[in-house]
């Protein structure tokens, strides 16, 4: 085995990112007031997985006529982003018997079903090509493997060699090639689509993209699992247009109502007096695994949050109140909120579904397929006369 030299190799890697805005008004947020199915997320358990694997999918979505509403699925088993994510092709497409959706008074819509991961996955992608290009994934296959590898390093002999790893062989290695195994692991990889369509007066698609590799199986440390949320709840400051600063002020008085709190969930519902002077905010933490860099492994990073917030006024579901607001006091748009999302109540009485989105984001690897883990968390809002 010799030495290998990756520390160096990989920081001379480079890489292009491209990011995706979320510029959504008031009503992408706002269950009801639109007479048409409203697709919030799809959660993938676990986000990423090996050949063989079984994962399960959840679909959530906020409906009213949830029996009108015809969902179909499919999987595109070959799916590229391309080099500047302009030139997305599916391919090999794999139909899904998915069971019927269960969907509650409010219209909230869940759907879940299972997906084994062919054994062929990684070989069926036209993202890894046949015989390997990426420098670094040739050299770590050359030095790992040696001439079974081929001249250059073909896909199908990678895929071979990974599929007879187990985690205790890894465990077994010296320092430097278990790293340089976990560094070809997590980028021998590619994605796959899951794409439903919604059918009833409109039709709307809905992807949803998974990560296969075998880090997850050799116990690599940068696996990707889905994210929980540490902290969830409504913040009530006794004070006129506070910020999100004056959240961290222990001179003014705020009252915290959660709805998870250490990690627990602690309540459903939340009842917080109404007052013309203060200001509520929506504040949700998550928890952010670390990841090595793949330009530098012994760089450690923390997973960034990708915040989205939806809401359902319960006691009047065709109300226009506009429920997140900017730290100004204006009408929020998607992009506007963060962990911290400012809210104002409407009358004394009115109540709120909120739904609390997270990803947990790692661009670094992007051009390795990662794919963001995800959690949804919900909670009622009611406010009363004080």
């Amino acid at each position: 085995m010799k030495t290998f030299p990756i520390v160096s190799l990989l920081m001379l890697a480079t890489i292009v990112l491209t990011g995706c805005g979320d510029g959504f008004p008031d009503e992408e947020m706002h269950f009801g007031i639109e007479n048409k199915c409203r697709p919030y997320a799809v959660i993938v358990e676990p986000p990423e997985a090996a050949p063989g694997d079984t994962v399960m999918v959840t679909f959530k979505a906020q409906t009213p006529d949830p029996d009108e509403l015809d969902i179909t699925w499919r999987i595109a088993q070959d799916f590229n982003r391309g080099i500047y994510e302009t030139d997305e092709v599916e391919r090999n497409y794999l139909d899904i018997e998915a069971p019927f959706p269960v969907t509650d008074d409010d219209g909230f819509l869940t759907q879940t079903f299972q997906w084994i991961v062919p054994e062929d996955a990684l070989l069926i992608s036209s993202a890894i090509p046949e015989t390997l290009d990426d420098p670094v994934m040739v050299y770590l296959a050359e030095e790992l493997i040696g001439p079974a590898a081929g001249s250059p390093p073909t896909k199908s002999a990678v895929d071979a060699w990974l599929k007879e790893l187990s985690p205790e062989q890894v465990n077994e290695m010296g320092f430097e090639e278990k790293m340089a195994t976990y560094a070809l692991t997590d980028r021998f990889a590619c994605q796959v689509r899951f794409r439903a369509v919604l059918r009833s007066d409109i039709v709307i698609d809905v992807t949803r993209n998974l990560t296969i590799r075998h880090t997850g199986r050799l116990e690599g440390p940068n696996t990707n699992n889905n994210t929980h949320v540490t902290r969830f709840g409504v913040a009530a400051i006794e004070k006129v247009d506070a910020s999100t600063d004056d959240l961290q002020d222990a001179s003014i008085a705020q009252t915290w109502h959660p709805f998870i709190e250490g990690s627990e969930r602690v309540a459903e519902r939340v009842s917080i007096p109404r007052n013309d002077s203060w200001t509520y905010y929506l504040v949700v933490d998550f928890f952010d695994e670390q990841y090595s860099s793949p330009f530098n492994p012994e760089l450690l990073l923390s997973e960034q949050g990708n915040h989205r917030w939806y809401y359902y006024r319960q006691d009047d579901p065709a109300s226009d109140h506009h429920f997140f607001v900017t730290d100004d006091g204006d009408e929020a748009e998607m992009w506007n909120l963060a962990r911290e999302a400012r809210i104002i109540p409407a009358n004394s009485g009115s109540t709120f579904r909120v739904v609390s989105a997270v990803r947990d984001e790692r661009s670094e690897w992007v051009m390795y397929h990662a794919v963001p883990g995800g959690v949804i968390q919900e909670g009622i809002v009611e406010f009363v006369t004080p």
